[in-house]
């Protein structure tokens, strides 16, 4: 024997085969980018609607205002108490922001001052967490 059918794998072959694992791995991160993105504005939504089922419930356990303020473009908000007490420093998740300045004010019976929406977004989209003129929060699932 020769050895010439034991000779392995070529360079031209090695090659290709290290192009299409790095296709495959490069499809592949987009696609988990995206669904990251996905789960930080869903989270980023659930947590805006929870902080502000936070504050309407207070108030009306303590029967004393409160408010949450969101600021536009921002990824912070505040929670607090009319008269001190109580206060909170917020952060939505990473690369999810609020697009408009808003203030959600809550009366000590736990009515909203009006009727509102508190938009978040990231890449992977918009969504939004309400507030009705009886205090009740929803939100959209993105």
């Amino acid at each position: 024997m020769n050895g010439r059918g034991t000779r392995g794998f070529g360079m031209l072959e090695l090659v290709v085969v290290a192009m299409l694992v790095a296709i495959l791995l490069a499809a592949g991160m987009t696609q988990w980018q995206g669904h990251v993105a996905q789960q930080r504005l869903r989270y980023g939504v659930a947590q805006v609607a929870s902080d502000l089922r936070l504050a309407h419930e207070r108030s009306k356990a303590e029967r004393t205002p409160y408010t949450v303020t969101f600021t536009a473009s921002g990824s912070g908000y505040t929670i607090v108490r009319e008269g001190g007490g109580f206060s909170e420093n917020a952060v939505l998740p990473e690369g999810v922001t609020t697009t408009a300045d808003l203030v959600v004010a809550f009366s000590a019976f736990g009515r909203p001052d009006a009727e509102c929406t508190v938009t978040v977004q990231n890449a992977a989209g918009t969504v939004a967490a309400s507030v009705n003129a009886a205090g009740g929060i929803t939100y959209q699932e993105p």
